[in-house]
């Protein structure tokens, strides 16, 4: 049974995790939703865990980094990090991706 609120749109862009404590991850999102980000980083997420604080940057595709959404670790797994963005930064996050989209569309 799917027991997700939101549903998801598969994706795969570039992205920076920052967490509070310094530790820096690069990897491309998975998926999406209007709460948060499935991600794959390039390198195991070993020090990650749910309830981690963190900011997260979108990289455009001509490497200029996103506005920082502030962000939650909600899951690890051996590849991949469930973030949970909060309310606003979920709102800008969405405005973000949309342009991002409708760039290529153009």
């Amino acid at each position: 049974m799917n027991e997700r609120v939101c549903n998801r749109l598969t994706l795969s862009k570039t992205l920076l995790l920052e967490f509070a404590n310094g530790d820096i991850l690069q990897g491309r999102t998975r998926d999406i939703s209007p709460r948060g980000v499935l991600f794959t980083p390039d390198r195991p997420p070993a020090d990650a865990s749910p309830g981690m604080a963190g900011t997260l940057f979108m990289i455009s595709d001509e490497g200029y980094f996103s506005i920082g959404y502030p962000c939650q670790v909600v899951r690890v797994s051996d590849d991949s990090i469930a973030l949970a963005l909060d309310k606003k930064a979920a709102a800008a996050f969405g405005n973000y991706l949309t342009r991002e989209l409708l760039k290529r569309q153009l």
